[in-house]
């Protein structure tokens, strides 16, 4: 019977006695992302900015305030005010112009008209907020 040699680390590196050979990798060590980048980002996390400007309203929202629709309540069918001027109400007395651009299950993307900067501005909103909403073509 032959008994095993071992190092004085306590690793066989001869490959004798039943346990396995070491060998250390040959070649460069693997390229992982750059420093500072998550792994899986090409370049970096990704950004959650406005979209483009092509999908921004054109003017300022009409100059009226539309009457409260006493039939439509909540957010479902939202969808079809997409790229349209819609009023919203919330629950918490909140009213304003909104033009959507995207709608997902939780929430509405898309630009909230600011009377005080007389401007739009990019910005989401949760549709448990939403009380009722009314758009415009």
């Amino acid at each position: 019977m032959t008994s095993p040699q071992f190092n004085p680390g306590g690793q066989n590196f001869g490959g004798t006695g039943g346990f396995p050979s070491f060998r250390p990798p040959s070649g460069p060590p693997p390229m992982g992302p750059p420093m500072g980048q998550p792994p899986g980002y090409p370049s970096g996390p990704p950004s959650f900015g406005p979209p483009p400007a092509g999908q921004m309203p054109m003017g300022a929202p009409p100059k009226f305030i539309p009457p409260r629709p006493a039939w439509q309540h909540g957010s479902s069918g939202i969808n079809s005010c997409l790229f349209a001027y819609t009023y919203i109400w919330q629950f918490d007395g909140n009213n304003f112009w909104f033009y959507p651009i995207a709608v997902s299950r939780d929430q509405i993307i898309g630009y909230r008209w600011s009377s005080r900067r007389n401007r739009w501005m990019f910005r989401t909103i949760s549709r448990s907020n939403i009380f009722s909403y009314q758009c415009f073509r």
